[in-house]
């Protein structure tokens, strides 16, 4: 799990590139294989058949991780809209306290807001825990605006549905972060590299030992078994890389609380 958290924090600049010259290494060795092979025995069969199950193998094994990685993506983004409509409607149901009560709620769940839209954005892992501890000191202290709410007029049922909202809007801030904490297995980023690698490899091997040389399909290749790769990795990134979690519902519905 180390690595594969070593491997997200790679810039994507650096990235894409890398794992593109690996696919297209991979070619050229198993090429560099089999011309050799096809120098020394002339009469050596060529490994089509198993060069396409390869390549069937590792289309079936992108086609899973982008999968997963995509249901991913849209579980964060629902998450995202779901916490604005539960702020959205903490707020309203603010609106309904007493007078004394209401100012200071709207001014703490702005402020929830505010770090709830830039949870972790930009990525930096200390940003992330000061984002976190922020949220439930600002919990707390609105737990404390309900308490004595609540107190006041234990038969309101302003208060009532202020304190269910309060609550489902808590529940939310913990599926969120278990939503950003967890990525695809390490294991199956890891064997979908591999499958790539040796695909690309018999492919490389398979022109070389029928004495074929296709330079340019073979880089073209490797350009979009590279792409799909990181692509996957990149969804599996919330707050970082080229593909990011919008978070325009927070912003608007910290625009939309009352000052």
């Amino acid at each position: 799990m180390v690595m594969l958290e070593t491997l997200y924090e790679f810039h994507m600049g650096i990235l894409y590139p890398v794992v593109i010259l690996l696919m297209a290494a991979a070619a050229e060795i198993g090429h560099q294989i089999g011309w050799r092979m096809r120098r020394t025995n002339p009469e050596h069969s060529d490994l089509g058949t198993l060069t396409g199950a390869a390549l069937g193998l590792l289309a079936l094994l992108l086609a899973f991780s982008f999968s997963i990685a995509l249901s991913r993506y849209e579980a964060r983004r629902a998450l995202v809209l779901e916490e604005a409509n539960a702020i959205g409607s903490t707020a309203n149901f603010a609106l309904m306290l007493p007078v004394s009560a209401q100012q200071p709620t709207l001014k703490l769940l702005r402020e929830y807001t505010v770090v709830r839209a830039g949870l972790g954005i930009p990525f930096d892992p200390a940003k992330f825990q000061q984002d976190i501890s922020r949220s439930l000191d600002l919990q707390a202290r609105l737990w404390q605006q309900a308490v004595a709410v609540t107190a006041a007029d234990p038969q309101s049922l302003p208060a009532y549905r202020f304190v269910a909202s309060l609550n489902e809007m808590n529940n939310i801030h913990e599926r969120r972060l278990t939503a950003l904490r967890f990525h695809i297995p390490a294991a199956v980023v890891f064997t979908l590299e591999g499958v790539a690698l040796v695909a690309m490899g018999f492919a490389g091997y398979n022109a070389g030992i029928t004495g074929t040389r296709r330079i340019f399909p073979t880089l073209i290749m490797a350009i979009t078994v590279g792409t799909l790769i990181v692509l996957v990795i990149d969804l599996d990134r919330p707050s970082r890389g080229l593909i990011q979690v919008p978070v325009q519902p927070l912003i608007d519905a910290a625009n939309s609380i009352p000052p």
